[in-house]
């Protein structure tokens, strides 16, 4: 120990740390050896931010290393295999950083918001802004520290403050390549003669013996093969096919394929929990540097998913990646928005992070199977006994967890399974869990009310005041103990679920003003994922369920804000594809607006906006009462409930 002495005490930790061999007695798990600092800088144009002060930008490259062999890292797929040195996997990550530039000013929270295809949403969905624009201030107000940190391994390291992306090794098999079966599925979507689909791995070979192209005109019509002289390669990660005719815009192309080098997919999961813990520790790194936290040093650490990497943040909690090797727990509050009952293609050979099974694309994708909900349950239909849970509540590293959903989870993402068993009957939550329903609302609110590839106008409604308030619950229950509201999700025992048919749900007839409804939903069965394509067991199959609506189509059940409980436009989390696109399937991850007639219509079922509101006043009476409402039962924000009752007093679609 003669080496050591006179270091300062976190640096000699720190290289006690790395000294040990990997493996061995004490080994750690993984390591932070050096976090580079890129660039650093004032945030938003220096602007401040009330009390809290103005805020700064970090742009870094975490460099780590990881032991495969520690049982921290085994559920890793493939990192036995990945190249090392020493017995240490390394790789890269990049972190992105905005911290108050005060450290006596700040909250002392670290929300992780979890990229999506290495892009920011925390900025657009709780401030409503953008990846480079404050919006509304909330969390910059809040004085809390913003990270982004790559996972996902195929996106590249940027290292320019705007994406978060990663270095992983491929996976070998000595100084042999490992090859496997992938499968890409695409739309396209257009009437072009020809096509082209990008491989995420590259081919084993560029002969065409023993891929397959299929092409079929929704998820469970019967596949055609496609000849060999209808496509080609084009270099070993790209196919262009020459599409043939009886089939629209909307058909689905499937390729099936040899592909080779498989990348480490699951480090992502390592890269979050470790690269978190080192920054919420305020430790130096392995070359001694400072952490960048190091004056604020945060006592508790969220996690905020949205949509993809909400699917992955439930995935990472399933898998474990909530424990710190180093003991205690990685994140103490989590929120899966968006996410539904999925998971993610992810810790997997020949991974897939930007997959999602919708009713017409990827529609078996995998990362869908049971568990869906948090409790620790036996399935009725697989006859498997898990939860996302399980592990967690083992180790005691379950975080304080919010799930949030919006309406179009129901129809897409399967989301009554997360409070059902697939067979009928309620499942309890765990008391550490909260599940709350955005109602009638769409994946993600729309800007503006656009058609695209749909029928009818996608879905406005706003979720931006709900992420607000909950968030700052979540913060309270992680950091006290403090119960946030009752869930408001809907569920079977208070016949607030019911099966997709419109009689059933109560959704208004609006045929006769042009406007259908859909055949059903995302449906599920146990799925065999050791073939590809991927097997469903038709003999197996989940119920899956959708909120029940009142007369104007919205759902009751929920958190229903002042557009869904004072309408002007009847919301809906689903729409249909239009003629020439796979007509009546579900439209992706578009909800529908039908704007409610100014007078009564002939053939509309729902009052008219002249029968509910006399005038604009009175309009902005009925939305104070509601955002009151929501206030009083810790719903709403005050400085969302006066931003509700402004916008009314000025909403030009009613009046006078």
């Amino acid at each position: 120990m003669t080496c050591l002495r006179h270091l300062p005490c976190l640096i000699v930790l720190t290289m006690l740390a790395a000294c040990a061999a990997p493996g061995g007695p004490g080994s750690p798990a993984a390591q932070v050896e050096r976090f580079e600092i890129v660039s650093r800088g004032p945030a938003f144009d220096g602007k401040v931010f009330d009390e809290v002060g103005a805020y700064e930008k970090i742009v870094a490259i975490a460099h780590l290393r990881i032991d495969p062999h520690h049982p921290a890292n085994r559920a890793i797929a493939d990192l036995d295999k990945a190249p090392a040195t020493g017995g240490w996997v390394k790789y890269d990550t990049d972190v992105i950083l905005l911290r108050p530039r005060d450290a006596a000013k700040a909250s002392r929270v670290l929300v992780l918001d979890i990229p999506n295809r290495g892009g920011k949403l925390a900025l657009d969905v709780v401030n409503e802004g953008s990846a480079r624009e404050a919006g509304n201030g909330f969390l910059m107000r809040r004085g809390h520290t913003l990270a982004w940190i790559g996972w996902q391994g195929n996106i590249g390291l940027a290292s320019n403050g705007d994406v978060a992306g990663t270095a992983f090794p491929t996976a070998r098999l000595g100084d042999q390549p490992i090859t496997g079966q992938s499968v890409e599925e695409k739309v396209f979507d257009d009437i072009k003669p020809t096509g082209a689909i990008d491989l995420a791995y590259p081919a084993a070979s560029a002969s065409q013996a023993g891929a397959l192209l299929t092409v079929r005109a929704h998820a469970t019509a019967t596949p055609v093969a496609l000849p060999a002289d209808a496509w080609r390669y084009t270099s070993p990660t790209r196919i262009e096919i020459t599409r043939p005719r009886g089939f629209d815009a909307g058909a689905i192309y499937q390729f099936q394929y040899e592909a080779r080098d498989p990348v480490v997919m699951g480090l992502g999961m390592a890269a979050l929990r470790d690269v978190t813990s080192h920054l919420k520790s305020g430790m130096a790194d392995g070359a001694g540097q400072p952490n960048p936290l190091v004056d604020i040093k945060p006592d508790i650490a969220l996690a905020l998913g949205v949509s993809q990497p909400g699917r992955f943040l439930r995935d990472l909690i399933w898998q474990g990646f909530n424990a710190d090797p180093r003991g205690g727990k990685v994140f103490d509050g989590a929120m899966p928005l968006i996410a539904g009952s999925r998971k993610s293609f992810v810790n997997r050979r020949f991974g897939r992070p930007e997959r999602y099974s919708t009713g017409h694309l990827n529609h078996w994708t995998y990362g869908d199977q049971f568990p869906f909900s948090y409790a620790v349950t036996k399935d009725p239909v697989s006859g498997a006994t898990d939860g996302i849970f399980a592990r967690c509540q083992a180790s005691d590293t379950c975080p304080k967890l919010m799930h949030v959903d919006s309406s179009l989870e129901f129809w897409q993402g399967r989301a009554s399974l997360v409070v059902t068993d697939g067979a009928g009957k309620d499942i309890a939550l765990p008391a550490g869990v909260r599940a709350y329903l955005m109602s009638s609302t769409q994946h993600m609110a729309a800007d503006r009310a656009t058609v695209g590839i749909c029928k009818w106008a996608n879905n406005t409604a706003q979720q931006g005041p709900t992420l607000r308030v909950l968030l700052d619950h979540l913060v309270a229950w992680a950091r006290s103990g403090k119960e946030p509201p009752a869930s408001r999700f809907p569920q079977i025992g208070s016949a607030m679920l019911t099966t997709p048919q419109r009689d059933a749900v109560g959704f208004p007839d609006l045929g006769k003003i042009g406007v259908g409804y859909p055949d059903g939903v995302n449906e599920l069965t146990v799925v065999d994922y050791a073939s590809l394509p991927p097997r469903p067991a038709p003999d197996k199959r989940y119920q899956v369920l959708v909120p029940m609506a009142d007369v104007d189509g919205h759902d009751i059940a929920g958190i229903r804000l002042p557009d869904v409980e004072v309408p002007l436009a009847t919301y809906a989390g689903w729409n249909l594809r239009r003629r020439g696109f796979a007509e009546d399937q579900l439209c992706g991850l578009n909800g529908l607006s039908v704007p409610l007639a100014a007078t009564p219509r002939e053939g509309d079922p729902r009052r008219a906006l002249s029968q509910r509101y006399k005038t604009r006043l009175e309009y902005a009476k009925a939305v104070a009462i509601a955002a009151r409402a929501l206030r009083d039962d810790g719903l709403l924000l005050d400085e969302d409930v006066s931003r509700f009752i402004e916008r009314a007093k000025v909403d030009q679609r009613v009046g006078p």
